[in-house]
């Protein structure tokens, strides 16, 4: 009998310990990661000033190419947090369908993880050929289509 109360409450208190974990964690991490980008802004302004009080040129930034960084890292890791997190549930709970569930999770977690970062590069790539001043190559024309 005590077991299976303890069995039933196990799952519950793993998954309080786990957000608890995630929460601490999130109040931790946020305020450090908001401070170092402040002052990374505020030491590329003062770099910018410099240069301009210095007659030099400030050369433009280039967003695009680090929104697609940013989204070829952010899409996997929420993808991979997510896919733990049904996974957590489905161990709690003691789904009958663990290994199956979890394994069609996974795949599609790996799917779009792959997606999400092959499309990254393949944008970051174009947006420095663009950057350079590169056009479109070409294709040659087959002669046996003609």
């Amino acid at each position: 009998m005590l077991m299976g109360i303890v069995e039933d409450i196990t799952g519950d208190w793993m998954i309080l310990i786990m957000l608890g974990v995630v929460v601490i964690t999130l109040i931790i991490l946020v305020p450090q990661l908001l401070r170092a980008h402040l002052k990374k802004v505020e030491m590329l302004h003062e770099e910018n000033m410099r240069a301009l009080e210095n007659g030099q040129n400030v050369p433009p930034v280039d967003e695009r190419s680090k929104v697609a960084g940013r989204t070829a890292m952010l899409v996997p890791m929420v993808v991979i947090i997510s896919a733990a997190t049904v996974t957590c549930f489905l161990a709690a709970y003691k789904s009958e369908n663990l290994f199956n569930v979890s394994l069609a999770v996974w795949v599609v977690a790996g799917v779009v993880s792959l997606a999400a970062i092959t499309g990254g590069v393949a944008l970051i790539g174009r947006l420095a050929q663009i950057q350079a001043g590169q056009e479109d190559e070409e294709v040659p024309e087959n002669p046996l289509l003609k």
